[in-house]
């Protein structure tokens, strides 16, 4: 299948922005919590925004985005007779300097039929305003934003908390001659410090993983030592518990990379020319 050509449906790609078709992907599959249109693949989309037979897709997309944009706090569907007012509404904001170098014409926010019956570039380009208009002022999509912003740079209390704790220059716990140390910012890392006749400790690491604090928990809770059970209690209250966040974290930032991965490489699915291309040979040293 060459890439000027949808692999789910097998037509030929329209001439139509990709840039604009990646970042509409991209709001419509990272929030899709606020904007409830399902969509999965760049070529559902490209299906949508190409079909000519049944817009029906196409329309309801439109009116998603466009609720979107408005910020409308009525959980009802926008009626499609709303669609010239609002769009009329939207255009006359700050909102207008976005379609600036658009293929928008006056008619397509006459009705939504009219905005159906407009080429793929223009229905591209109107969902693409919609898109960038409801990232500026829809306040779910702002909130959603502030609030992956601030777990990702900013520990809670507790978390700043239990840092300063485990930063202490002092043992949890000392029984008979070992030590116990805790150390770690973002991560957690039990050590024990075995001391000689001679006063010297060599330091032994315990765990680093939710999986070895926990076997660290259950052998702790079998010593007779009560500062012993105290740090198994400590651990599995607080330790286990800061490890998982964390491991949480990692993953909401490895999907979200592997979504902005996903969205760019699908971007040249969707060229812009359909001229045949030929493949060059850089190797200099092949002969006929």
């Amino acid at each position: 299948m060459s890439p000027s050509t949808n692999s789910a449906t097998g037509l030929p790609n329209s001439a139509y922005s990709q840039a604009n078709f990646a970042s509409i992907f991209a709001v419509l599959t990272t929030f899709s919590s606020v904007i409830p249109f399902a969509i999965q693949e760049p070529e559902e989309l490209d299906a949508i925004v190409q079909c000519t037979d049944d817009t029906a897709a196409l329309k309801n997309l439109a009116l998603a985005l466009l609720a979107a944009a408005t910020d409308r706090r009525n959980k009802a569907p926008l009626a499609p007779e709303h669609w010239s007012k609002t769009c009329s509404a939207l255009a006359a904001g700050n909102a207008v300097t976005i379609l600036r170098g658009l293929q928008v014409p006056e008619e397509a926010a006459d009705s939504l039929d009219a905005f159906a019956l407009q080429p793929p570039a223009v229905r591209v380009d109107m969902l693409y305003w919609l898109s960038e208009v409801a990232l500026m002022s829809n306040s779910a999509i702002k909130a959603l934003v502030d609030r992956e912003y601030e777990v990702a740079r900013k520990p809670s209390l507790k978390d700043a908390a239990s840092d300063e704790k485990y930063l202490r220059l002092e043992p949890l716990a000392e029984c008979g001659k070992q030590r116990y140390w805790l150390f770690g910012k973002n991560t957690r890392q039990l050590f024990v410090e075995t001391l000689s006749q001679k006063g010297k400790g060599r330091l032994e690491l315990l765990a680093k993983t939710p999986e070895e604090f926990a076997a660290v928990v259950e052998d702790l809770r079998l010593q007779r030592s009560h500062a012993l059970k105290d740090i198994a209690e400590m651990i599995a209250e607080d330790v286990i518990p800061f490890l998982e966040r964390q491991a949480k974290k990692r993953e909401r930032v490895e999907r979200a990379q592997q979504r902005h991965a996903l969205a760019m490489a699908n971007v040249h699915l969707y060229e812009t020319r359909t001229r045949k291309r030929q493949r060059v040979n850089y190797n200099v040293d092949e002969t006929d």
